[in-house]
């Protein structure tokens, strides 16, 4: 069984979902900064124990900074608990895996893949995209139960090795004032 998160957008989700695709259990829950907890709780409501996972999956961005590095840590830390494989999908192919994805970059911009094309940022969206922001009526953000349609398909990797993705470096400041030290 492939346990799966996206945490990627402010909808953090959790899916249990055998080889063959077949999707055994889903779970959702709007939880914009608490995505780590909301997958947890998530967890707990699943019937079935980590233990019987064969492979844990998350989704490896694009998004928010911090959230995608929040599922890709729980992938990777119950993947070191019980000794197994981890694979990751990208945002886009959690959205919208066969039809063009879009999702926030920065204010009034989103990232757009169209199948078979790299993601490029635009302030415009092209008609019929599937996606989430501020520009969406019905939004569509990625969740779990999509690693369903991509399990034959997944790349298995050890914790070790699973990274995010970025489309552009993360906008991390540094201080203004340097730390000062306390041993000198």
């Amino acid at each position: 069984m492939i346990v799966a998160f996206s945490t990627s957008s402010e909808w953090a989700s959790v899916a249990a979902i055998m080889p063959d695709g077949e999707l055994l259990w889903e779970g959702q829950e709007h939880a914009p900064r608490r995505a780590g907890a909301a997958c947890l709780k998530l967890v707990e409501a699943m019937p079935f124990s980590l233990e019987d996972a064969s492979v844990f999956a998350a989704d490896t961005g694009p998004g928010s900074f911090t959230g995608v590095r929040v599922g890709v840590i729980l992938a990777k830390t119950f993947a070191y608990l019980y000794d197994k494989p981890v694979a990751g999908a990208n945002a886009f192919d959690l959205i919208a895996l066969n039809s063009t994805a879009a999702l926030p970059s920065k204010k009034g911009e989103y990232f757009v893949r169209v199948p078979g094309s790299e993601p490029y940022r635009t302030e415009l969206l092209p008609a019929g995209v599937r996606g989430y922001g501020a520009a969406f009526d019905e939004p569509a953000p990625p969740h779990a139960k999509h690693f369903a349609a991509l399990a034959a398909s997944l790349e298995l990797t050890t914790a070790e090795a699973f990274i995010p993705e970025y489309l552009i470096q993360p906008s991390i400041s540094t201080p203004k004032k340097p730390y000062l030290r306390r041993d000198a």
